[in-house]
């Protein structure tokens, strides 16, 4: 190639090459635009699919005073030990939650909320018993409670209350049932008969899970603490039932008529929630612990499609 064919091509080959340049640069900058620079402002809509993540919670909005964590889909809330779980709080795998606006996969509430709020967005609702039952609250006095002096559960019962195996024919002495005396435990027929020994005029403290003299620790939950009960008894055979007063102390008021965040009592063959402790009474509800409450959340989208 001669110096002047050189020449003559050299400026073709640098105004091709400019090009190619400014294209590439062109092609780039739009997928950065779409993809990094410009905001998403697609709004949810009935029939879309939404992803959002989400933390569910009684008495008040996540961060909020007095706000109980029942479910969420962050690990750093769930495993965070610091922010106060529910008395039923149970979760080991976390991730976002994806329904259609307008089906039936979550409450109705939950989704309408998302209608009209696009990605980023984070949205509170809160819904009224959204998850009613059939059983009712019930009030009674803090005097004059009884349970009988020999108490009959299922083997399956005593063992998820007790932590403890108890063979049929078997016996066990029991250090502290779950209103916190001592009693004796015989299995016979795949039935559990305990005999409660209080002691009158003696008070006692609820046990969570109780001690079994030969089983193993205490299986207690170690999480937050919603308040202390106790037991005073009475009489010890009045009828062949013990006869208790009822006591709540420690506990975190949510309201100005004696509501409290939740007390729960397991006995076995029934599970308290109380909500509300005022003028010698109290009130408890025995459905699940989300049931006929108060629900809070918290919703953050994170895609819409």
């Amino acid at each position: 190639m001669t110096g002047d064919e050189k020449k003559k091509r050299d400026p073709i080959f640098t105004v091709c090459f400019v090009v190619f340049i400014l294209a590439a640069v062109s092609v780039v900058g739009v997928y950065i635009d779409e993809h990094y620079l410009t905001e998403d402002t697609t709004k949810a809509a009935y029939g879309d699919q939404v992803t959002v993540n989400y933390t569910g919670t009684f008495y008040a909005y996540y961060g909020e005073e007095n706000a109980v964590v029942f479910d969420t889909s962050y690990r750093s809330i769930g495993e965070n030990d610091a922010i106060i779980k529910s008395n039923s709080f149970n979760k080991s795998s976390y991730s976002t939650l994806s329904f259609e606006v307008g089906g039936n996969k979550v409450l109705t509430e939950f989704g309408n909320a998302v209608v009209g709020h696009k990605v980023g967005d984070k949205i509170q609702v809160t819904i009224q018993n959204g998850y009613p039952a059939g059983s009712d609250f019930y009030t009674q006095s803090t005097q004059g409670l009884t349970v009988p002096i020999v108490q009959e559960m299922t083997v399956a019962q005593f063992e998820d209350l007790y932590d403890y195996n108890l063979t049929d024919g078997g016996m066990t002495y029991i250090d502290s049932t779950v209103y916190g005396w001592p009693a004796t435990a015989y299995s016979a027929d795949n039935k559990v008969y305990i005999t409660n020994m209080p002691e009158a005029g003696q008070t006692y403290t609820y046990t969570p899970n109780g001690e079994v003299s030969d089983g193993d620790e205490e299986t207690a939950d170690d999480g937050h603490s919603f308040g202390t009960t106790t037991f005073t008894v009475t009489s010890t055979d009045n009828g062949g039932n013990i006869v208790f007063d009822i006591a709540f102390s420690e506990t975190t008021s949510v309201g100005d008529n004696g509501d409290i965040q939740m007390i729960q009592l397991e006995f076995g063959t029934e599970t308290w929630y109380v909500t509300n402790v005022s003028n010698g009474e109290f009130t408890y509800k025995t459905c699940d612990e989300v049931s006929n409450a108060t629900l809070y959340f918290e919703i953050e989208i994170v895609s819409i499609e």
